[in-house]
């Protein structure tokens, strides 16, 4: 990088930090508001709207909905043809019963105000910024869907962050399959005649004792975990019918197709042996593990350095589940950095709940909006960065 381009792009910097600190307060305003009005997934209708008004009141050109989702939209502002079309994702939906527990009403109004600050320092000629409204993230829909759609075909890079007790510039995600496993007998009274009784229940006992065995012979990374939704009703009689719902989650693509086709096996094993049918339902909300882009994930850590914000230390793969932007990073380069609301949090609890409206939480909107913007910032002004960006991200 040159000593001019060096020039040109701290003056930007410098510009966006102060902008982000003048404009903060209204989306530090919202976090609060979603906080305590959360709604669900495909529910997020004043969240959306929340949203929305924002960005047509900042310029932005506003779609919705889109992709078939009520509740999802497009916000445009900037140049088609500019060099760099940057995808900001705004998430919105909570969690049943616990709200915003995964803070996801901070991590949207961060990609706002980042949206925002950009849109008044940058050039449109420079760059395109198209905030996607992205819902029903919990329950791993949502960004298919737009996927789907086409939402993301003309842009060049896509980025959010996640609220957490960590800071990284890096994280993955497992893929995931979801299974529904039902196990059909014939009911029979249990004391009386037990010999005309085919028990669904001990199909599923079967089932869930070989995934126990399985879980020996999986590689770090893999994981199973299931739930019996139903398992008979009285003990009197026989359980003609047994729901399982079971995931597998693996950082392999290969791994997890293997350990798919294992548990499906399982519950083939399981029904013959009983003597039982098996209706077997792979059910929406599945997703691929997170393709990594490491080039973008570095410029993203540049700009903490920047502002002098340390990494957490460990692995980009420790404590990490699945999330629907893996589908996005298959189509683009994409990243899911964390910026900190507390210490000793985990995630889908009533404790970080209460973090993501304190304020540390509305200081992590703050760093996260800046980390974003100066990201962003980087890969506009920079044509080196952006091509090792679109390098690392070529599809194979």
């Amino acid at each position: 990088m040159n000593a001019g381009m060096m020039t040109e792009l701290e003056q930007v910097r410098q510009a966006l930090l102060s902008s982000i600190e003048a404009e903060s307060e209204p989306l530090l305003q919202m976090a609060l508001w979603l906080a305590d009005h959360p709604e669900l997934a495909l529910e997020e209708h004043q969240a959306s709207r929340c949203y929305r008004d924002y960005l047509a009141a900042q310029g932005f050109h506003v779609e919705a909905p889109i992709g078939g989702l009520e509740t999802a939209f497009v916000a445009r502002w900037g140049d088609a043809c500019a060099p760099l079309r940057v995808a900001l994702l705004a998430e919105m939906d909570a969690l049943p019963e616990i709200g915003h527990a995964c803070g996801h009403n901070l991590s949207g109004p961060a990609s706002l105000l980042a949206a925002a600050t950009l849109k008044q320092v940058l050039s449109p000629s420079a760059l395109q910024v198209v905030v996607v409204g992205t819902p029903a993230e919990e329950i791993g829909i949502g960004k298919r869907k737009l996927v789907a759609a086409e939402v993301f075909h003309d842009l060049d890079v896509a980025l959010m962050a996640h609220a957490s007790d960590m800071r990284r510039a890096h994280r993955l995600f497992l893929g995931n399959r979801k299974f529904r496993f039902v196990f059909r007998g014939r009911a029979a009274h249990a004391a009386a005649a037990p010999e005309c009784g085919i028990n669904a229940l001990d199909a599923m006992v079967a089932f869930f004792v070989h995934l126990g065995l399985l879980h020996q012979q999986l590689p770090d990374g893999v994981r199973i975990h299931g739930v019996i939704s139903e398992g008979g009703t009285v003990p009197n009689v026989i359980p003609e019918r047994c729901v399982a719902r079971v995931w597998v989650r693996a950082l392999d693509g290969e791994w997890l197709a293997r350990a798919a086709e294992r548990v499906l096996a399982a519950a083939r094993g399981a029904a013959e042996a009983v003597g039982c049918g098996l209706d077997v339902e792979e059910e929406e909300g599945t997703s691929p593990p997170m393709r990594p882009n490491l080039p973008l994930a570095d410029c993203y850590r540049r700009q903490l350095h920047y502002l002098n914000l340390p990494e957490t230390s460990g692995s980009s793969a420790a404590r990490i589940g699945s999330s629907d932007i893996t589908h996005v990073s298959q189509v683009l380069p994409t990243i899911h950095p964390n910026f900190p609301i507390g210490s000793n949090l985990e995630l889908h609890t009533r404790a970080f709940a209460e973090a993501a409206r304190s304020e540390a939480g509305l200081q992590g909107l703050r760093e996260a909006a800046r980390a974003l913007a100066l990201t962003v910032c980087e890969l506009a002004l920079c044509p080196d960065v952006r091509a090792e960006v679109a390098r690392a991200g070529a599809i194979d």
